[in-house]
């Protein structure tokens, strides 16, 4: 599993950092001294010579966690506690106006001063700390990201001079300072409970030889954070994070890659399923992955009614559609705008249909679960101090608002408090519609066959999981040894469960299916929704990446959405070359 919200994995084993200091408060007033008493030096002092001084400083501190579990085949593969405290500084140049952000370089290192000198994103900084050393590390992070800072500023000041400016919407917002203290107990860790678990689950796959790889693996990240800029707004947050999942590879006879996953995501480890339902859930991994490895690959491309369930729906939107929620601001750049077309649908589209008028969408970051599913999309503070609330993104398939922070943009010029991990970020997104399009699964089916009778094709497609993308980066590749291969392309995605369903009633599991073409366009062609909603909860990459922000890499999301029915959609055979798979079966034969 990923060591997600990281850009960069740190492998620090100390076990001298305990939850005791992530629930104690005995410190709280020396660090938050240190992060105040250092902005406040550093707006009266920090100067370069014919350079503006500094207008905005922020600091935040997070201390955090890691407990991390591994077992393949009943084997305990990995166990280990991870302490880190990294340091984040923002230093703005200029005024809100005007200044030093906004603005693309790209002979800048986007992780600390051009030469190199300090690093002040995710910067490591030793975990057991006094005043006197945070005071240090943060003077050296200030300078390195005020030298910046200060480079960027000249040089957007320069290529605008040659430039007719049409873009002026400030940099920044100015917000009323806030000050809150929103401390949740954390709770413990079962270590041994876990890794009993974590072998439990991976012992059930030595009954299935025709898989090649399988690992369990267990997170949970409990993490504390101190947040001060130079407005006055203050902040002490904790919260924390559990992850599971079950990943199996395999290959079929004619070499086809195949995979299949179980996730099960929430905030506390009390929240994760019970021992029984993993189990199953372990079993229904490999049952179907053994399944798929004995079915008939898709032979030729299909084109036609889809419908998408449960898991399935929920992350075809968290990928193809929901990304486009958050607003982005194209950066000036050297030869002017630079703009990033990837999930940038939807910037200029406020006003416009988006969806069918019988679908609208919330986003909810307030709410901490539904349908008995809890939520990790939900946050009480954003990244800048703001509480949020729910937003009204899209009402009966028109576009409403976009998810933003404190940078405006062209249509979106305050913030609704949705700046998470460093940027704008979904939250948990709830699509509803009206009750005459909303049906059950059974009238979805019946409405796909229909469809499929009137344009004389053979079978409809049900799609019941699709590839996630953090479960492919950080888990799916090591296992699979670089034989797995994921479907490329522009909006393509790897479909890893569905079947066909024929006229009566039959259905009949299929591999080696790409979803091809599916974007923003193509849920104008939802014909219907499930009137039996699903929570999924899943991590999703960051919109607008951690390179440009330093924020992280992967954060936690939640849809809620019923079936989709999609009136048409194109779903190609995969017609690469594998690697040829094992010459000897498995020795657990």
């Amino acid at each position: 599993m990923n060591k997600i919200f990281l850009i960069i994995v740190i492998f620090l084993i100390n076990t001298a950092f305990s939850l005791s200091l992530i629930n104690d408060t005995k410190n709280d007033d020396e660090i938050m001294n240190a992060l105040r008493d250092e902005i406040s030096r550093s707006l009266k002092k920090l100067k370069l010579e014919s350079i503006r001084a500094p207008y905005y400083i922020e600091y935040s501190l997070r201390l955090r966690k890691v407990y991390n579990v591994k077992s393949d085949y009943g084997l305990l593969t990995e166990s280990n506690n991870m302490s880190y405290a990294l340091l984040n500084v923002g230093v703005r140049v200029g005024d809100y106006k005007f200044d030093n952000t906004n603005f693309f370089d790209v002979g800048l290192s986007f992780f600390g001063s051009s030469d190199d000198e300090e690093n002040f994103r995710n910067r490591q900084i030793p975990i057991e700390l006094d005043y006197s050393t945070l005071r240090r590390e943060l003077w050296l992070a200030t300078d390195a990201a005020y030298k910046q800072a200060a480079e960027l500023y000249s040089k957007k000041e320069a290529i605008l001079k040659s430039l007719m400016r049409r873009d002026t919407i400030p940099d920044f917002l100015e917000t009323a300072p806030t000050k809150n203290k929103i401390i949740k107990n954390i709770p413990p860790f079962e270590t041994k409970k876990f890794e009993d678990l974590a072998k439990k689950l991976s012992h059930s796959f030595r009954n299935y030889p025709d898989i090649i790889n399988a690992t369990v693996g267990m997170e949970y990240l409990p993490e504390k954070v101190y947040y001060v800029n130079s407005e006055g707004t203050e902040y002490i947050t904790t919260d924390y994070y559990t992850g599971l999942e079950i990943v199996a590879f395999t290959q079929s006879n004619d070499g086809m890659p195949l995979a299949n996953f179980y996730t099960a995501l929430g905030k506390s480890p009390n929240d994760l399923p019970s021992a029984d339902s993993l189990m199953k859930a372990a079993k229904s991994v490999a049952d179907v992955l053994s399944k798929m490895t004995k079915s008939v690959p898709l032979d030729e491309p299909y084109a036609g009614p889809v419908v998408f369930s449960d898991a399935a729906a929920g992350e075809l939107i968290g990928q193809a559609f929901a990304p486009n929620f958050v607003t982005q601001r194209a950066p000036l750049a050297e030869g002017g705008t630079a703009f990033n077309d990837r999930f940038g649908a939807f910037q200029n589209k406020i006003g416009g249909r988006v969806l069918p008028e019988f679908l609208s969408v919330t986003a909810d970051p307030i709410s901490e679960q539904m349908y008995n599913t809890k939520f990790i999309g939900s946050f009480e503070l954003d990244g800048d101090g703001l509480k949020p609330s729910k937003v009204n993104l899209v009402e009966n398939g028109y576009l409403k608002n976009l998810l933003s922070e404190r940078i405006p943009t062209r249509r979106v010029k305050q913030s609704n408090a949705h700046k998470r991990g460093g940027s704008a970020m979904l939250s948990n997104i709830i699509f509803t519609s009206d009750k005459e399009h909303s049906v059950s699964s059974d009238s979805l089916i019946n409405r796909m066959m229909e469809l499929c009778k009137a344009r004389e094709l053979p079978y409809g497609i049900v799609v019941t999981k699709l590839l996630n993308q953090n479960i492919l980066f950080t888990t799916l590749f090591r296992i699979a040894y670089g034989a797995y291969q994921p479907a490329t392309g522009t909006n393509v995605i790897t479909i890893v469960e569905a079947y066909k369903v024929f006229p009566d009633g039959k259905r009949e599991i299929i591999r080696g299916g790409e979803l091809s073409g599916v974007n923003v366009q193509s849920f104008k062609d939802v014909l219907l929704m499930g009137n039996s909603n699903y929570v999924h909860n899943f991590l999703s990459p960051a919109v607008i990446s951690p390179f440009i922000t330093g924020g992280d890499q992967y954060l936690g999301v939640s849809i809620v959405s019923g079936n989709l029915l999609f009136e048409d959609v194109e779903i190609r055979n995969s017609e690469r070359d594998y690697k040829k798979p094992p010459i000897l079966d498995s020795p657990l034969k």
